[in-house]
């Protein structure tokens, strides 16, 4: 038997409880097969840190508030963080770790901030640091772009990484409505955030594009460091009209290229080219088209956010770590001079006949 700890039993949280029990016999199945172990192969839920009580709930009497419980059982090698933000999941993350416990988060935001201190202490002391569901979900994109593209140099990653900013300029194309009232159809339909700043303005899209860009150019890209980000605020809805006269969709994509060893970074409202994958993305749903110097083109497309997807993703890794015991691959410090500036670009936005201005893809 494996035994995990998680920390919030939130909505991932509680995800990841539900893929392990409606699925512990194919877990186990793979386990056995895979390497040969004749002893109880499934997934222990051992400890749930959360201060709220679960009356009544199955692993209500594995639910603590004592973090330290966790830290000092020595039956627990995996940690799975999912309390979101950055305090205390950083201070519990790396205690984790240094205590010899691989650590599997969804928390993009601990990723974005802490993460070359999180996996530099994961390579001293023998363990995994893994965040593959902090960006897109349920897609599996950042084990691919570690593992799948050693004969390749990336030179472009564009996606749409951000489903509720994707579903409100979907349904502004679609039903011809405002940005407000694609906002309160979103919100209805659980969508987005508590407070949606960071997703409108851009910036979840811009913490996800530092760690692939980063992942890809070997390099810690905080979002702070990225040229440019806009969000999608100044979207007009008669902007999809006389774009589509034009042959483009208008979508939020997060761009890294490389250019002459250096690298463009953004996140803006782009118009794409009709007919294109990642013009036909529509709704919550996200896509990463990562471009290789001999593989070419391959489009990474799913459900990028909710629950199970993501709780799908958390399991996934965790599977990945009692099978295969990856070690942390820590990157270099980002240098001054490697991202270029706005006014280096080279591109030239398109000005529709209203006025609005943006880049084309």
């Amino acid at each position: 038997m494996f035994n995990i700890a998680i920390l919030g039993f939130g909505v991932i949280g509680n995800g990841v409880y539900e893929v392990i029990e409606e699925n512990k016999e194919r877990i186990s199945a793979v386990f056995g097969s895979s390497v040969g172990y004749t002893r109880d192969t499934s997934i222990r839920i051992k400890h749930i840190l959360d201060k709220r009580e679960f009356l009544g709930h199955p692993l209500e009497r594995r639910i603590t508030n004592d973090f330290n419980k966790i830290l000092s059982d020595s039956s627990v090698s995996v940690v799975v963080e999912t309390l979101g933000g950055t305090s205390p999941a950083f201070e519990f993350s790396k205690a984790a770790l240094e205590a010899g416990k691989s650590v599997v988060t969804s928390n993009k935001e601990v990723v974005d901030k802490y993460g070359d201190i999180l996996l530099e202490t994961a390579d001293k002391h023998g363990v995994s640091y893994l965040y593959e569901a902090s960006v897109g979900g349920g897609i599996p994109i950042i084990g691919p772009l570690e593992s799948c593209f050693y004969s390749n140099k990336i030179t472009r990653i564009a996606g749409i990484l951000n489903g509720t900013t994707n579903y409100i300029l979907s349904r502004m194309k679609e039903a011809g409505i405002s940005l407000e009232d694609a906002l309160s159809e979103a919100k209805g339909m659980g969508y987005t955030e508590a407070n949606p700043h960071s997703d409108l303005a851009g910036l979840d899209s811009a913490r996800k594009l530092g760690i692939l860009a980063g992942i890809a150019f070997n390099r810690y890209i905080p979002h702070e460091k990225i040229t440019f980000v806009e969000g999608i605020m100044n979207v007009k809805q008669e902007d999809f009209e006389l774009a589509a006269k034009l042959g483009y969709n208008i979508k939020l994509l997060a761009v890294a290229e490389l250019i002459d060893r250096r690298a463009k970074l953004l996140v803006a409202p782009h118009l794409v080219k009709k007919g294109s994958l990642l013009s036909a993305v529509n709704g919550v749903f996200n896509a990463v088209s990562i471009t290789g110097s001999t593989l070419g083109e391959v489009v990474f497309y799913g459900q990028g956010a909710g629950s199970m997807p993501t709780a799908s993703a958390v399991v996934n890794v965790v599977i990945t770590i009692f099978k295969f015991k990856p070690k942390a691959i820590c990157r270099q410090n980002l240098e001054d001079g490697f991202l270029l500036s706005e006014s280096e670009f080279g591109d030239v936005p398109l000005t529709l006949s209203n006025g609005s201005s943006y880049r084309v893809l």
